[in-house]
């Protein structure tokens, strides 16, 4: 129940922040003089931006192998392994607020990224029963042995991811003169907050090829028997980051386009980092359990036997981190009057930014890059 409580109390604090920033921006709206469209857009004191991006994810979780793995058949092997699969997009939304103070070159800026993921998958592969074997006996072939059961392995898992960074930001506008006035050269320092959150559900099966033996002597024949095991194993593993600290930025826009009307194009590019200093945290379980059966090799089987269970095996560790971010973006931006339309590509990489380990640590970097969309508008000034 506590843990339950953590997680609504941080869900209150994203959805907060978020309110905040919308109140803020209101407020700021509201508070100012109705606004006409000045023939250089740039005087706007105040820029609202919403977006929107679609990022591939780049982690490495560690690969859940319990003790079976070791009998199980290639193609059964790939089904159990495949369901483990992380996923590998994620979608999400953006804010920003943006004051330029009249008669200045400063430039004050908050942004907030949010990106969430979730895959589903269940594979199951299923070997057919193995060809009929025979001995000879007297110089005759005897039946020894047709198996009664399917080898096969099954693998059924359940991921979710979210990240959720954070910027403040105060820098100034040392301006790219020969490329116009619409031209800008921000740099910027300021602070990185950034949460990183997955979650793991895996449930297996498996039964590997069954085992015969055989006795018989000359002249006689003894009916051979089989050992067939059936396994299930189960991992549930929740897995979190919190790191904050100092950033620098710098974010230039050059005109490559215009038209008397007042529309421009412009080309956008930047480059970010950052160095964080958080908390990682693992909560993982898991658990392998099994059934062995013996009997005849006719198929009539005499004797059923639980396997030993393997004790659960619980991990709790938390780990303080220092994680440094890289990043940088590209694209164009569509301007007229007081509103943009920005089209681009972006990436950040957090190196050392989450345990993806199950029973032990294992440091994963997590990279964030794909295209995004963005829409702004400029007010008051």
């Amino acid at each position: 129940m506590s843990e339950l409580n953590v997680k609504s109390e941080r869900a209150d604090l994203r959805c907060g922040l978020m309110v905040t920033t919308s109140v803020l921006a209101l407020t700021g709206f509201i508070g100012m003089r109705d606004a006409k469209a000045d023939e250089d857009a740039d005087h706007s004191v105040v820029w609202i931006e919403l977006g929107m991006q679609v990022e591939r994810n780049d982690a490495a979780q560690a690969l859940f192998a319990p003790p079976f793995f070791s009998h199980a058949q290639p193609d059964d092997l790939k089904a159990m392994m495949g369901a483990q699969a992380q996923p590998k997009y994620s979608i999400g939304g953006e804010s920003k607020i943006t004051f330029v103070p009249e008669n200045t070159n400063w430039v004050f800026s908050v942004a907030s990224l949010y990106g969430r993921s979730n895959s589903a998958t269940h594979l199951h592969h299923e070997t057919p029963g193995l060809p009929q074997e025979y001995f000879t006996l007297g110089g005759n072939p005897f039946l020894h042995y047709s198996p009664a059961a399917r080898v096969f392995g099954d693998g059924q898992g359940a991921s979710s991811s979210t990240h959720w960074i954070a910027d403040f930001r105060a820098g100034k506008d040392f301006g790219l003169g020969m490329f116009g006035h619409d031209s800008n050269s921000v740099i910027s320092a300021g602070v990185r907050f950034a949460q990183f959150t997955a979650k793991t559900d895996l449930t297996l099966h498996a039964r590997p090829r069954e085992h015969v033996t055989h006795k018989y002597s000359p002249g006689a024949y003894s009916v051979s028997t089989v050992a067939r095991h059936t396994y299930t194993a189960t991992l549930h593993a929740s897995r979190e980051t919190h790191a904050i600290g100092p950033s620098l930025s710098w974010d230039a826009a050059a005109p490559v386009a215009g038209s008397d009307n007042g529309m421009a194009v412009l080309f956008d590019w930047g480059v970010n980092g950052a160095i964080l200093f958080g908390r990682q945290r693992v909560r993982a379980q898991h658990q392998t359990s099994g059934r062995y059966i013996k009997g005849l090799a006719s198929g009539n089987l005499v004797s059923h036997y639980p396997t030993t269970p393997q004790a659960p095996v619980h991990a709790d560790r938390s780990r303080t981190v220092t994680i440094p971010n890289f990043g940088g973006f590209a694209g164009l931006t569509f301007k007229y009057a007081d509103a943009k339309l920005a089209l681009g590509y972006r990436a950040d990489f957090f190196f050392n930014a989450m345990d993806e380990g199950n029973d032990t640590r294992k440091s994963s970097t997590l990279g964030f890059y794909g295209p995004f969309a963005t829409i702004s508008f400029g007010f008051g000034g």
